[in-house]
């Protein structure tokens, strides 16, 4: 078995913090193989007409980790606890991701150009099963570097807020899993990432809860990550 790459040493550590911590109940947990790791797009990229002119650099393909999945559901504190936060993530090989179809996202409502967008997304995380409709993406375009991520989320639409259910984050991919890394997968970390939503409107009460929650908790659970940074993302969005 080959030695872990930093971003893989990062997710592996989180998900080994998760399953040692006493305070916290996992409902599932799943940690793959590491494959073979690549310092460019596999060949097979270049011979498929979607991916022409898409920049799957060496920078990417370098730093992606190579775990076939690596994915955890879990809960702390009690339903009636103040405290009581939940997180779910669900990775997989990086370029087993692009190869798989778009999420079926569209829906009746939806506009020629929102459909055409969402044939783009590729996703990267999920929520299966809290079943809470979130996910993100990595977004495919040619000439663009880096690749977008998007968030989406099912909820977004049923507050006076919003009208669409998707926000961009100011994150690259790689960056996308140091943070997953460091907020375990709570519900709803995506958020401190993207400034088209404030978390201080009531509409975003149960997701403000959750991350004052986390970041009041994790530097006691987890002290070797840095919750600074975070803390004050949060209170920019108050």
């Amino acid at each position: 078995m080959r030695t872990p790459t930093e971003i893989e040493k990062s997710l592996l550590q989180a998900q080994q913090e998760i399953l040692d911590c006493s305070e916290i109940a996992v409902e599932r947990s799943v940690t793959g193989d590491l494959g073979e790791t690549f310092t460019e797009a596999p060949a097979l990229f270049s011979y498929l007409p979607d991916w022409q002119g898409v920049q799957l650099g060496n920078r990417l393909c370098a730093g992606s980790p190579r775990i076939s999945e690596l994915a955890n559901f879990w809960h702390y504190g009690q339903a009636s606890d103040a405290t009581k936060i939940s997180g779910e993530f669900r990775v997989t090989d990086l370029f087993t991701a692009l190869l798989k179809n778009p999420p079926d996202l569209a829906w009746s409502g939806s506009t020629d150009e929102e459909r055409d967008f969402f044939t783009q997304w590729r996703v990267i995380d999920d929520t299966p099963l809290s079943a809470m409709g979130q996910l993100a993406a990595i977004r495919i375009q040619p000439e663009v570097d880096p690749l977008e991520i998007w968030y989406y989320d099912m909820e977004l639409t049923s507050t006076e807020t919003r009208a669409r259910q998707y926000v961009p984050l100011d994150l690259t991919y790689i960056e996308y899993l140091e943070q997953l890394a460091i907020t375990k997968g709570t519900l709803g970390w995506q958020y401190l990432f993207t400034d088209e939503v404030m978390l201080g409107h009531p509409d975003f009460e149960d997701v403000r809860n959750q991350l004052t929650s986390m970041l009041e908790l994790f530097p006691r659970l987890f002290p070797a990550w840095d919750y600074t940074e975070l803390t004050r993302r949060l209170e920019a969005r108050l």
